[in-house]
Formats: C-alpha cells, sequence, structure tokens
C-alpha cells in the first residue's frame, strides 16, 4: 500500500489506517504523543481504506493470470455489542482479541475479548487507550497502551497481571505477537528511527529489514520464523526470516503488502493494496499466493492464521459498516 494511504496504525488496536509515513520516523515522533506504527494506524478512521471502486482501466488481476488463486472460507463476524467498528487481531481457539470503537469519529480505541458468545472489555490499568494484539496457546494477551503521561509501551498480561513491555532506550514499544512458547515480536521507535525487535525471555534483539527506512515484526511461530513489514520510503513490503535469513514477500502487483501472522506449518496471512487502493486479504503457504475476499465486502483484511488455519480480520460491507471477522 502506498504511503499515505496509511496514516495510523494500531492506536493501540482499532485505528489501523491513516499511517501517512507511520513507518517513518517523523510520523511517532513529532505528531503529538509519540505513539508507534501500530498505533498511529489505528487512531485514523478506518473507512478511508475502503474506497469505492476505481472506474477506469482494471487492475491486473493475479487469479485470473494464474499467479494466485482465490481461496474461500466460511467467515462468522465478531463485533462487540453496539460497536461502531470492531476489528479481530488474533485467536487461540478458544479466546479471541481484538478492539473497537462505539463511535469511529472519536477515535477513542478500546481492547475486547470473546471467548464464545461472550465479550469482556480488556481494562489495561494506566491506561488512556489500548490495544489487545495478541494471543497464545496459554491465553498470555500482548498489546500496547498509552499511559496517563502520554507514553505508549507494549505489555503482555497473564491471568490479569500486567507487565510493561519497553525496548530499552526507545521512545515508544508495541507488543504485536507473542509465541506459543512466550517470544514476543512487535516495533518500537528511538532516536534512530522506527524498527522490529524480538524479546526472548527479557533479551531484546532488533530487526530490521536490510535496507529498510523502517521495519516491524508482526508475527512469530512455535519454530521462531518471524513475519513482518518494511517500507522502502514509498511502499510497503512483507517480510519473513527464518533461520537468519531476510526474504521479501510482495503479492503479485500489489501496491503494498502487510503479513501479519504466520503458523507453525509456515503459512503466512496478511493484506495488500491492489493498483486500485482496494485491500484483499491473503494466504502464502510454501510458494503460493491465495487471494481472500468476504463475499460482498469492500474491503477485506487478515491478520493471524492459527495452526488448524482458522484466520482472523477485518471487513467494510457494502453499508461501509466495519466488522471483526473470523474464518475457515
Amino acid at each position: 500500500m502506498n504511503m499515505t494511504s496509511r496514516t495510523c496504525f494500531v492506536l493501540l488496536a482499532l485505528t489501523l489506517a491513516a499511517f501517512q509515513p507511520a513507518f517513518s520516523q517523523s510520523a511517532s515522533i513529532t505528531n503529538g504523543p509519540q505513539r508507534g506504527l501500530v498505533l498511529n494506524e489505528l487512531l485514523s478512521h478506518r473507512g478511508s481504506r475502503a474506497p469505492a471502486r476505481v472506474q477506469g482501466k482494471p487492475a491486473p488481476d493475479p487469479v485470473a493470470m494464474g499467479l494466485a488463486k482465490a481461496k474461500v472460507y466460511k467467515f462468522s463476524t465478531a463485533d462487540y455489542p453496539g460497536a461502531d467498528f470492531s476489528e479481530v487481531f488474533d485467536t487461540n481457539g478458544a479466546t479471541s482479541v481484538g478492539v473497537f470503537m462505539f463511535n469511529s469519529s472519536s477515535l477513542l480505541i478500546t481492547p475486547f475479548t470473546v471467548k464464545g458468545n461472550v465479550y469482556q472489555i480488556l481494562d489495561v490499568p494506566g491506561s488512556q487507550q489500548s490495544s489487545a494484539m495478541a494471543i497464545n496457546s496459554s491465553g498470555l494477551i500482548g498489546g500496547l497502551y498509552i499511559d496517563l503521561s502520554s507514553a505508549e509501551h507494549g505489555f503482555v498480561d497473564n491471568a490479569g497481571t500486567f507487565t510493561n513491555i519497553d525496548f530499552p532506550g526507545a521512545f515508544v514499544t508495541e507488543v504485536l505477537d507473542i509465541s506459543d512458547a512466550g517470544v514476543i515480536v512487535g516495533d518500537y521507535t528511538d532516536a534512530t528511527g522506527a524498527d522490529g525487535y524480538v524479546d526472548n525471555g527479557g533479551v531484546f534483539t532488533p530487526i530490521d529489514f536490510p535496507g529498510a527506512v523502517s521495519s516491524s515484526a508482526t508475527g512469530i511461530n512455535s519454530n521462531g520464523d518471524i513475519v513482518g513489514i518494511w517500507a522502502d520510503g514509498s511502499h510497503f513490503h512483507s517480510f519473513i526470516l527464518s533461520g537468519g535469513v531476510f526474504t521479501s514477500l510482495d503479492f503479485p502487483f500489489a501496491a503494498g503488502t502487510s503479513a501479519f501472522g504466520i503458523n507453525d506449518s509456515g503459512e503466512i496471512s496478511g493484506s495488500f493494496e491492489d493498483a486500485t487502493f482496494l485491500f484483499h486479504g491473503f494466504v502464502y503457504s510454501h510458494g503460493a499466493w491465495s487471494q481472500v475476499d468476504v463475499a460482498g465486502a469492500r474491503a477485506t483484511e487478515l491478520f493471524r492464521i492459527t495452526n488448524s488455519g482458522a484466520v482472523t480480520g477485518w471487513a467494510i460491507d457494502d453499508l461501509f459498516e466495519s466488522h471483526g471477522i473470523r474464518g475457515r
């Protein structure tokens, strides 16, 4: 996707949208409170990411060209009761986590959990706003929050016990995924810019895609394989880091590609923006791309993919209403 269409990324989880150079140092450091890449994206109105279909020359169709296939899921919505906007980031099969807004124009994001049909607000102590981004098989929840002094931290919630996650020397830290072994990945912003990181038992290691303007580590599996997003200054690309080797990933003909999840089989989930600025989900499996769209939706984005193949995400319907989604 282009840099101007992403002005914000996860205000803690529900603003994934305006990322104006959200992947640049200045976006997190100069715009009011210091916010990270994901929080910046979440703080913007999501509807701007689902423009009406563009008239004129059609975009290249990778499915029709045989460069990708269409993958069909049975989707169900997961909308916080009464919310104007919902988004589901992760699930461990029993519990899903995400964010919602009662009034999308207010940009006030709130994290939630849902188990069965029971929705609960996740109350992060000492926070102005927060987002739940990840949940592992043990029920550890990870995310990010803005404290009462407007500083942004990552957090891990272990059955109601909250622990701050702060990359050493960083202005901003975000927790974006937690493996079943408890290894954390995310991104941070310091005086030199924005990069990804891995936190293994309190030992932090930066993750910086070679030659990138900025990077974010967005997903990790039990094998230690990491996926993420990197920016070249004008477009977003995805990467996988496996065995110490970076590999860049781009959906065919996409204007931007964002990988968010990877399961233990190596399947990668995420979203891409096509040449007409429409968003679609994708699954990448062992060299093969699949495009994923909610039937009738104006926009679809996927986040996690579980070991059982279930996916989570977000979609805008034909009435421009925003829904959290879970699919199999």
